[in-house]
């Protein structure tokens, strides 16, 4: 497996609304398994991508199209590549068209004609063995990152209890003492530090999340 100038750390955009109109006289029911099949295949061609199953080439010239049916997104991986199928060995390829002194640019000018093609051939596997390389690549996320996003949210919880265990128990404490309809209130004041806290920790978790889903997802 050859790995050449791609940058496998950064993320891809995943955006899988096919911009092709299906043909007009498919059933509906076929257009939608068209839409569902080249969703999944761009999802295993940036799975490939992210487990450096491929071989990167570039090509000087012009570029054998014959055998490869463009399927079109709405956002191009990395912004530049569009993924393609063999219609005969259903390989994936992601291409790049090179545009002199621009190696891909999407600021360059769109109809200038390209010197060459960037090509990232994925392997071809079945989905046995792509479901064994999915598997791999979970399994190899920093154990240490993982523990740590766990840990967090465990103390979270913790928290959340000790933070509504300490109310209850304020709050049985001034109705003991006739607070009367003002006890909720007392109660509250007393764990305000808590509430803080929570305030305060809520929004870092969800971040924290974000975040973590984003390393998994690299």
């Amino acid at each position: 497996m050859e790995q050449n100038q791609f940058d496998l750390m950064e993320e891809p955009t995943l955006d899988l609304i096919n911009e092709k109109e299906p043909d007009l006289e498919l059933k509906e029911y076929e257009k939608l398994l068209i839409t569902e099949r080249n969703r999944k295949d761009y999802e295993k061609a940036v799975t490939l991508v992210k487990a450096g199953c491929l071989k990167q080439t570039e090509i000087k010239g012009s570029y054998d199209f014959s055998k490869l049916e463009k399927i079109t997104t709405k956002k191009k991986y990395k912004g530049i590549y569009t993924l393609y199928r063999n219609v005969d060995t259903m390989q994936l390829y992601f291409i790049c068209p090179l545009v002199e002194n621009n190696k891909g640019d999407s600021s360059a000018k769109q109809d200038a004609k390209p010197y060459g093609y960037d090509v990232v051939e994925l392997e071809l596997m079945d989905d046995e063995t792509y479901q064994q390389v999915v598997k791999a690549a979970n399994n190899n996320i920093h154990p240490i990152a993982g523990k740590f996003y766990v840990t967090s949210w465990v103390f979270y919880i913790i928290y959340i209890v000790i933070a509504i265990s300490f109310y209850i128990y304020e709050l049985i404490y001034y109705i003991d003492n006739n607070a009367g309809a003002s006890a909720p209130l007392q109660a509250l004041f007393q764990t305000q530090y808590y509430l803080f806290g929570l305030v305060v920790s809520t929004p870092l978790l969800v971040i924290m999340k974000i975040k973590y889903d984003k390393y998994k997802a690299s």
